[in-house]
C-alpha cells in the first residue's frame, strides 16, 4: 500500500497561519524594512510551526531550528553606565563559544521592550540579556513576547524566583562597609540613603544593620532622601550638628559621598582624620575624580555580564538555572578612609549572604 504524503506547506500557508497577506509574509521572511518587527516575528513562527523553508534554505534546513550565534541584550540604562561594563563581561564569554552579542535600548519603556525583542527574535537570536540600571525587582517578560527564548535578568531582578537573576550583592557590601569602618576604630557611624523605595537602599542597610547587631553598635543615624550630590552636602550638614562626635559617614553612592565630604569639609571636618566617608559604585566621575577620592564598593557589572552570559548559554543548550545569584562587590580602598587607625574587634565573623566570587 502506497504511503499517504503529507501536502506540501507552501508561503501561503504561512500567511494564512500569521494572518497577514502573501506578499507580507514574502517580505517579512525576507526582513524587509517595510514590515514591522511584530510582523517578521509572527511570521517567522509560523514558518517554523509549519515546517516551511524558502527555496534557498530548504535544502539545508533540519528539524531542528539552527542556531544564530546570537544573543540579545535590552537594556533601560540610559547613559551605558551598566549596560557597556556588562555587555564587555558578557562579550568575553559569548566570544569563547562562537556567539555574539546585539544591544538595544529600551529606555525604560515597556512598549519598547517588546518592540526590540521582537526585532531580535525575527532576526533569530538564541536567547535574552535583560539589563537593569535600579536594583529594583520588574516583571518578568511576557510568555507571549518571549516565545519560549531564555532569558536571563541581571541587576534587575525578575519578581518570578523561577527565573534566572544575576545581581549584585548589596547586603555583603552593606556589611562589609560597617566592620571595615569598625576596624578602623570609628564609632560613631551614620548612614546617608537615597530614596527609601530603591532596593539598593534597603539591602545595603540591610547589611549594616546586620555588623551593627553582631558588634553591639548602632549607628548615630540613618538619614533619606535623593541619590544626588546635594543630599549628600545637606545631609553631612545635618550631621555634624546633630553629632559632635561624628567620626564616620557610609554613603550609599558615590554621588552622596562626594556631596558629604563637601559638606563636612564645610563644618571644619577633615576628611579621613576626623570623619571617614565610604560611597558605594566606584563610579570613576565620583569616586577617582575628587579630593580626598572615595573609598568606594564596585558593584562588578562585567562579572555579572560573564556570569549572565554563560548562564544563558546553559539554557540554550537545555541547562537552565533558576533564582536569584548574588555576585559580590569588592571594596576599593582610597583616601577617604585610609588614614583611620586599626582597632581589633571582640569578633572577626563576617554575615555574607552565600554569592558569586571574583
Amino acid at each position: 500500500m502506497t504511503a499517504r504524503r503529507h501536502p506540501k506547506v507552501t508561503l501561503a500557508d504561512v500567511a494564512r497561519e500569521a494572518n497577514v497577506s502573501v506578499s507580507a509574509a514574502s517580505k517579512a521572511l525576507r526582513h524587509t524594512d517595510r514590515i514591522s518587527a511584530q510582523t517578521q516575528r509572527a511570521v517567522a513562527e509560523a514558518a517554523r510551526r509549519l515546517g516551511y523553508a524558502s527555496p534557498a534554505e530548504r535544502a539545508s534546513r533540519s528539524a531542528k531550528r539552527k542556531r544564530s550565534g546570537l544573543v540579545g541584550l535590552i537594556t533601560s540604562d540610559y547613559n551605558g553606565r551598566f549596560s557597556l561594563p556588562l555587555l564587555t563581561g558578557a562579550e568575553t564569554t559569548l566570544g569563547a563559544s562562537n556567539h555574539a552579542a546585539l544591544l538595544m535600548s529600551s529606555h525604560g519603556q515597556p512598549a519598547l521592550e517588546r518592540g526590540h525583542i521582537d526585532r531580535l527574535a525575527a532576526y533569530g537570536v538564541d536567547g535574552l540579556i535583560v539589563v537593569g540600571d535600579t536594583t529594583n525587582p520588574r516583571n518578568p517578560l511576557e510568555e507571549r513576547t518571549t516565545m519560549g527564548l531564555p532569558v536571563v535578568y541581571t541587576y534587575d531582578p525578575s519578581r518570578d524566583p523561577d527565573d534566572c537573576s544575576i545581581i549584585c550583592d548589596n547586603v555583603g557590601a552593606g556589611a562589609q562597609a560597617i566592620e571595615y569602618l569598625l576596624s578602623l576604630g570609628r564609632r560613631y557611624i551614620a548612614i546617608i540613603a537615597g530614596a527609601e523605595d530603591f532596593q539598593a537602599a534597603r539591602d545595603r542597610i540591610q547589611g549594616a544593620q546586620r555588623t551593627f547587631v553582631l558588634y553591639d553598635f548602632r549607628p548615630v543615624d540613618v538619614l533619606y532622601d535623593s541619590w544626588s550630590e546635594d543630599w549628600g552636602e545637606r545631609a553631612a550638614r545635618i550631621l555634624t550638628e546633630r553629632h559632635p562626635h561624628l567620626d564616620a559617614i557610609y554613603c550609599l553612592s558615590d554621588e552622596i559621598a562626594r556631596g558629604a565630604v563637601r559638606g563636612l569639609m564645610a563644618a571644619g571636618r577633615n576628611v579621613p582624620g576626623d570623619v571617614a566617608v565610604i560611597g558605594h559604585d566606584n563610579w570613576y566621575v565620583f569616586s577617582s575624580n575628587t579630593h580626598p577620592t572615595l573609598t568606594t564598593f564596585d558593584n562588578n557589572i562585567t562579572l555579572i555580564g560573564k556570569t549572565a552570559a554563560q548562564y544563558l548559554l546553559d539554557a540554550i543548550n537545555g541547562n537552565p538555572h533558576h533564582g536569584v545569584f548574588s555576585v559580590e562587590c569588592p571594596m576599593i580602598v582610597r583616601e577617604s578612609t585610609e588614614a583611620g587607625r586599626r582597632t581589633p574587634l571582640e569578633s572577626s565573623g563576617r554575615i555574607y549572604e552565600k554569592r558569586l566570587g571574583a
